[in-house]
């Protein structure tokens, strides 16, 4: 049966969307309401309006665990340029980027490493059994509604038990249920034209039948060079050279339907096509700066989410997904057989999950998830491993108010089954992990909140690196993690010319055992090593602040600073003791300032951190200089009866600092970018 379920996750998903489609426009399956409702797992019967207020910082939420928000508004007024830049502006987060518009992005939260970080896509989970990384720069900040960043477990009580199994979530949201009961089409054209041969086109529209059913179509193409100059620095002599072979055309289609089956019940769906040809220029080398490697992806995507109230204190959710990729990695050189190489990875995932959330009284909540996904690999590799892994998990959750306090706690038990191949022995393991978050608010008329909260988590070695290549190590022990955290959040109005401060701060101390570190070979291959035991201690703070000067006229301050110690323990007599690990900074941190007035708004932004190294035992020759991007962004919007034109320049890198993220992977030095948007 197993083999059969792609085809029925798949058929439930069609079904559904089409169904969803003619009985919202034809049958009209619920009134028409003057206000829409949305089903939540904490549904409030009172409704409470709000004065107009343009939050642009990184928004703390009230919950249990650290948890940070950047929204569409804030991706405008903050000056963010794309979502690698979106994501410097999040606290305790790592960006690896290779450099470029369309250059591979990864994302660490707090120095556990990219495969503990997991990406959420509209509430449902994204996966890459073979690299455990999902590249980021696959999504358009354009099409988003939000972004944001959870450590630990968080307070809904309806999350699928696999996001429960990871240290910390980047969850991506697209679907906006505001405009429900709107009849007029939404319509957005845009075209972004930046340096180095960029150009950068994107479509939204939305339909909407003035009560419960809602349709989106986005689609965006981006065409770049990547030519950008580069400095190297070869002890006294400095040469200026260029990035070749760096060319990149990546497109992708989604479409969104959101069905309000009743003020109850309600139905998510999503199609998602990507198609990526990137040409990869390989790490740079002292006069040998040729590259003939290209990387072509391809990903098809249908998910499927229904979230239901069955009584007043019964709630249910129900995810499913199909997910298929296929990633073609050519590289033409002498130093292969025939002179060249070509490899194949086909990767497929089905994915079910259920959860039922029950309020027997007021203020304690009761839950319990399950999840179970397939993963299969097939490729064309003379050692023809075609891996396959089971993952089935389950959860119990409660969550119990009491005065002013807030307690959470989770309990997930895992279960993995891998098969490398056909007539091998499975490898079965089993975990139990716990968690438990408080959440105190000391004084009832204060917005002050204190925070605590400990998980243990296990991180399965991916398929890379366990079977693949040279790279990989069939000996790798899955990862342990153990998260500690202190935190607490405080904001208030100060008075009419400072009517917004908040003020977060967090302390965290991280244990992993078995850590697995991934060292950069190129783009496309890592090697893979166990570190045995690593301790991070670290602080994430960050600001934000609106001041009005003048009657319209915003000043508005956010800033973050990150603090991370992450330092192998496994052996005094090890060269790596106590040294930082590969590719983490000791600090870093970002800032942005905007003037909003009734002329043209000005966003000055920086992002930057300390130096870093790319080896565990931290030569002077790994070592990579730390830096601090700076850029400028000015912006319009002009209204046109009931439509807008945004006009936005960008100045990105303004003092042409050269830097590296990746080592012997030269980011781009001063760039423009110039956009114009229409908004129906």
């Amino acid at each position: 049966m197993r083999k059969h379920l792609k085809y029925v996750i798949a058929s439930i998903i069609v079904a559904a969307t089409a169904q969803s489609a003619v009985a919202a426009f034809f049958f009209d399956a619920s009134p028409n309401t003057s206000e829409a409702t949305t089903v939540t797992e904490d549904a409030e019967p009172e409704t409470v309006h709000l004065s107009d207020v343009e939050v642009v910082a990184a928004r703390q939420e009230k919950s249990t665990t650290a948890e940070y928000t950047l929204d569409a508004t804030t991706f405008r007024v903050a000056g963010v340029t794309d979502i690698s830049d979106a994501i410097h502006r999040l606290p305790g987060v790592n960006l690896r980027d290779y450099g470029g518009s369309g250059g591979m992005k990864t994302v660490s939260v707090r120095g556990l490493g990219t495969q503990h970080t997991g990406v959420t896509y509209d509430g449902v989970a994204l996966g890459d059994a073979q690299s455990g990384q999902i590249d980021l720069s696959r999504f358009s900040l354009d099409c988003l509604s939000s972004l944001s960043i959870r450590m630990g477990d968080g307070d809904d009580l309806l999350q699928s038990a696999r996001t429960l199994s990871l240290a910390s979530t980047l969850s991506i949201a697209t679907i906006d249920e505001a405009d429900l009961t709107s009849r007029r089409p939404e319509l957005a054209v845009k075209l972004r034209v930046a340096s180095f041969g960029t150009w950068n086109p994107s479509l939204r529209f939305g339909i909407a039948n003035g009560s419960n059913f809602k349709f989106s179509l986005n689609g965006e193409y981006l065409h770049a060079r990547n030519n950008y100059p580069f400095t190297i620095y070869n002890g006294k002599e400095t040469t200026r050279e260029k990035r070749n072979n760096s060319q990149t055309n990546t497109g992708h289609v989604e479409m969104n339907s959101l069905w309000k089956i009743s003020d109850d019940h309600s139905l998510q769906a999503k199609t998602y096509w990507y198609d990526s040809s990137r040409d990869l220029p390989g790490p740079v080398k002292y006069y040998n700066n040729k590259s003939n490697q290209h990387l072509h992806d391809k990903d098809l995507m249908a998910q499927l989410r229904y979230d239901g109230r069955f009584a007043s204190n019964v709630f249910f959710r129900a995810l499913a997904k199909y997910d298929w990729t296929d990633l073609r990695y050519t590289d033409i050189d002498g130093i292969y057989p025939n002179g060249s190489l070509d490899n194949r990875y086909i990767q497929q995932e089905e994915y079910i999950s259920a959860a039922l959330k029950y309020t027997p009284i007021t203020d304690l909540a009761l839950s319990y998830c399950v999840d179970y996904w397939h993963n299969a690999m097939s490729n064309n590799l003379r050692a023809n491993n075609h891996p396959q892994r089971n993952s089935l998990l389950q959860s119990i959750s409660v969550k119990y108010r009491i005065w002013r306090l807030t307690a959470t706690a989770h309990g997930l038990l895992s279960y993995i089954s891998d098969l490398p191949q056909a007539g091998e022995k499975h490898i079965d393991r089993w975990k139990v992990s716990p968690s438990i978050g408080f959440n105190l608010q000391p004084i009832a008329d204060e917005q002050w909140y204190i925070r605590t909260s400990y998980k243990s988590g296990m991180r399965m070695p991916t398929f890379n690196e366990l079977y693949f290549d040279h790279y990989g190590s069939i000996n790798l022990e899955p990862e342990i993690a153990r998260q500690l955290n202190l935190g607490m959040t405080w904001s208030r109005h100060i008075a009419s010319w400072l009517p917004s401060l908040e003020l977060s701060a967090d302390g965290y101390l991280n244990r992993v055992k078995n850590k697995i570190v991934a060292m950069p070979y190129n783009m496309f291959v890592m090697t893979m090593k166990n570190l045995g035991e690593v301790r991070i201690l670290g602080a994430d703070v960050t600001l934000s602040a609106d001041f009005r000067p003048a009657e319209g006229h915003d000043l508005i301050l956010t800033g973050n600073y990150s603090y991370q110690r992450a330092a192998s323990r496994t052996d005094r007599t090890m060269a790596d003791w106590m040294k930082q690990l590969p590719y983490i900074p000791l600090n870093s941190g970002g800032w942005s300032l905007t003037w909003q007035n009734p002329w043209v708004n000005v966003v000055a932004h920086g992002t930057g951190c300390s130096a870093r190294y790319a080896e565990t035992v931290n030569l002077p020759s790994s070592r990579i200089p730390g830096y601090m991007e700076i850029g400028f962004s000015l912006y319009r919007e002009i209204r046109i009866k009931q439509s807008s034109l945004t006009l936005r320049a960008d100045l990105i890198n303004a003092l042409d600092k050269q830097y590296e993220i990746v080592a012997r992977y030269p980011m781009p030095g001063r760039s423009w970018a110039v956009s114009i948007e229409y908004r129906l």
